[in-house]
C-alpha cells in the first residue's frame, strides 16, 4: 500500500527516495504524456472509453475500503454516507459484492437519484430526517454491519458509530476539515472498529477495473463534465467549487474543443 509507505512522498529537493504521487508528491499530474512503472499501472479493458477509465481508480477507493472493513458477505447490511464520487461508486461496489441492504445517505436529492441508480436499495436525505434514526429503521431497527462514511462532516463519525451493529465495522473515507469530537465511550463499549484508508491499496484498482468492465455497475452515471486540457483551471474550479452540480470531472489531452462542457 504506497500511502502506508515510511517513505511515502520522500522525493522531494535532494530528498530521492520513497513512492511517487503523479499530482501529489510528484509535479505533472496534468501533463500529456507521463512514464510510470508498469507495476504502477492497471489495464483497461478495449471496451472501456476513456472517460469511464478514469473512474477505475475511484472505484479502487471505494473497493480497498471495503477490503479493509473484512470483505462483505452477501446478505451482510452496509450504509454509505457521503454522495460524492467515492460514496457513489462506493454503493455500486458495494453492492456488486451482494450486501443487503445498501442505504445511502447526502443532503442533494439528484445525487441521491443517482446513488439509486447505481444500487442503493434506500436513500435518505438527512435534511429531512435523522440519518442514525432512518439507518436503523431501514434496516429493520437494528444497526447495519459496516458504514463507509464519505462525507467529512464534523458529526459523521458520531453518526456512523451509532448506525453500526454492536461489533460493526466502520471505514473512514474522507477528510474532515477540523478536528472531529468521537463518543470514543460508545466504541469501546459496543466493540466498534474504525478503519482509516487514503487511496488504493491491496490490488483494489485492479478488482474495481474487472467489475467495470464486466459492467457490474455504470460508473459514467458520476460523470458530469469533460474539459479540453487547454481548460484545465475551468475545470479544477468546476470540480473544487461544484460548479453546476459538478461530481466527478474529465480532463482530456486531445480530442475535446476548448470550453466545450459534455452533456450531463
Amino acid at each position: 500500500m504506497y500511502t502506508a509507505c515510511l517513505n511515502y512522498g520522500k522525493n522531494y529537493g535532494d530528498v530521492d527516495k520513497g513512492h511517487r504521487a503523479n499530482g501529489f508528491t510528484t509535479d505533472g499530474g496534468f501533463c500529456e504524456y507521463q512514464v510510470n512503472n508498469i507495476n504502477t499501472l492497471v489495464a483497461i479493458a478495449d471496451g472501456m472509453s476513456d472517460e469511464e477509465a478514469t473512474l477505475v481508480v475511484t472505484a479502487g477507493t471505494a473497493m480497498y475500503g471495503l477490503t479493509e472493513l473484512g470483505g462483505l458477505v452477501a446478505g451482510e447490511s452496509v450504509a454509505v454516507t457521503g454522495p460524492g464520487p467515492i460514496g457513489l461508486l462506493g454503493v455500486a461496489v458495494a453492492k456488486a459484492l451482494g450486501p443487503s441492504p445498501v442505504i445511502l445517505t447526502g443532503t442533494r436529492d439528484n445525487r441521491l437519484k443517482i446513488g439509486r441508480e447505481l444500487g442503493a436499495d434506500h436513500v435518505v436525505n438527512i435534511r429531512n430526517e435523522d440519518a442514525v434514526e432512518a439507518v436503523r429503521r431501514l434496516n429493520g431497527g437494528k444497526g447495519v454491519d459496516y458504514v463507509i462514511e464519505c462525507s467529512g462532516a464534523p458529526n459523521a463519525v458520531n453518526d456512523a458509530i451509532h448506525m453500526v451493529n454492536r461489533g460493526g465495522k466502520v471505514c473512514l473515507a474522507a477528510f474532515p476539515h477540523q478536528e472531529t469530537p468521537v463518543d470514543v465511550a460508545h466504541i469501546v463499549r459496543n466493540n466498534i472498529y474504525l478503519y482509516g484508508i487514503r487511496g488504493e491499496g491491496k490490488s483494489a484498482t485492479h478488482r474495481a477495473e474487472a467489475f467495470m468492465a464486466q459492467k457490474r455497475f455504470d460508473a459514467t452515471k458520476i460523470h458530469t463534465h469533460t474539459f479540453a486540457l487547454d481548460d484545465l483551471p475551468t475545470a479544477i474550479r468546476y470540480a473544487k467549487d461544484r460548479v453546476d452540480d459538478a461530481i466527478k470531472v474529465v480532463v482530456k489531452a486531445r480530442g475535446v474543443a476548448a470550453q466545450r462542457v459534455a452533456a450531463e
